[in-house]
């Protein structure tokens, strides 16, 4: 479940893991940026003449989702007042 995230966000596999079982518009979010690593990988190695369309669909897809990723864990930290 939703490994792809952990391994992009080492440091931040404990609040991932928090939100994930919290919400569950965070964790569909998490699901769908698998989903987005899995098909780029396969797009990847793939010689089909789309290949290369695909794969930067899906890396265009995999950043857009790592910023609603960092905008949510940013959420749910403390903020600090200076």
């Amino acid at each position: 479940m939703a490994c792809h995230i952990r391994e992009r966000f080492p440091d931040k596999k404990q609040s991932i893991d928090l939100l994930m079982a919290q919400d569950p518009e965070f964790l569909t979010l998490c699901e769908d940026h698998d989903a987005c690593v899995d098909a780029l990988r396969y797009w990847a190695k793939s010689k089909a003449p789309e290949a290369e369309t695909k794969v930067n669909e899906y890396r265009d897809l995999i950043q857009e989702l790592e910023k609603e990723v960092t905008e949510a864990l940013e959420a749910m930290m403390p903020r600090r007042l200076d």
